[in-house]
């Protein structure tokens, strides 16, 4: 999508940002050809997917196969996320759904990722903590299978 095509009175009018904001916005071209991208129709294909890979004394239950989805990289879908998530395991998805973003935006491929696993901050019960579980961050276009 060339900036012409970008319909950026409807992008202004979703963000809620004023002229100046849009100007000011616009004129930064990184962030000009990242919206170009982030607001394209590809992205409502994109989900991302944080699955439970690992899981050992998580007090919350969480177990393998766990996993919270993201349409359009960012946005939760409560209908296909598993309920229950744990607080301090959530930490790190912000992190890793604006490489996720970035890489998109990029052009890049998204699962290419090189920090793709992480885990709670539980430390487990061995270094004085509770328990821990380890996640994987992936993007599909198919979030059922």
């Amino acid at each position: 999508m060339s900036p012409k095509e970008m319909n950026w009175q409807a992008f202004q009018k979703h963000l809620r940002y004023t002229d100046e904001e849009l100007a000011t916005f616009k004129a930064d071209p990184k962030r000009a050809a990242a919206a170009q991208r982030m607001f394209s129709p590809a992205i409502m294909d994109k989900f991302l997917i944080i699955e439970v890979e690992e899981s050992h004394g998580c007090s919350c239950g969480l177990k393998p196969g766990d996993r919270l989805v993201f349409k359009n990289l960012s946005m939760l879908d409560t209908t296909r996320s598993t309920a229950n998530w744990c607080a301090h395991a959530m930490g790190p998805v912000p992190l890793i759904a604006t490489v996720a973003q970035d890489r998109f935006s990029s052009g890049l491929e998204i699962n290419d990722m090189v920090y793709d696993h992480f885990s709670c901050g539980d430390v487990g019960p061995m270094r004085h903590g509770w328990g821990q579980i380890v996640m994987k961050a992936f993007v599909t276009d198919n979030p059922d299978k």
